[in-house]
């Protein structure tokens, strides 16, 4: 892959493929305003593309802190679930899992997928599997760089 963005599009391809769900969303990571900025999704029927969520936001915070995925198999009750991107996707959240894209202490993004495709909830397993992509997407965005420029990301980034 040429670059960051392709990349995600492969990260959310496998994702997607691995642990099927209704939605998958590769954020990056905006330094100078500490917040994730989505530059990819697959599903959902409005795209949230360059839509943003604070670094303090309870899930991100919480996945990046412990360095795992956070598995929230009840989105719907939780009320760390509630977050405008979510919203602006149409999407009705069942069940959650977010993933930290970070090395050595150094944020880079997250991986998130919204709703199991089979209707079931996310397990720790898809916690598990998801905390692996994402250490080795790491290691690919720390090579390449963190893209989230508006001319680069565009509306590309929703993807079927």
């Amino acid at each position: 892959m040429a670059n960051t963005l392709e990349g995600a599009e492969f990260v959310m391809a496998l994702m997607r493929e691995k642990i099927p769900s209704e939605v998958a969303v590769v954020s990056l990571f905006d330094i100078n305003r500490r917040e994730f900025v989505v530059v990819r999704q697959s599903g959902a029927q409005k795209s949230a593309v360059l839509t943003r969520v604070p670094e303090k936001a309870s899930i991100p915070r919480e996945a990046m802190r412990t360095k795992r995925a956070v598995v929230v198999a009840d989105a719907g009750t939780d009320p760390r679930a509630r977050d405008d991107r979510w919203q602006a996707m149409g999407v009705d959240l069942r069940s959650l899992v977010c993933a930290p894209v970070e090395l050595g202490g150094r944020y880079l993004g997250l991986l998130e997928l919204a709703n199991p495709s089979d209707g079931g909830h996310f397990t720790a397993g898809d916690g598990h599997a998801l905390t692996f992509i994402g250490q080795q997407f790491a290691e690919f965005v720390a090579e390449r760089g963190v893209v989230i420029d508006a001319d680069h990301v565009g509306q590309a980034g929703h993807l079927e």
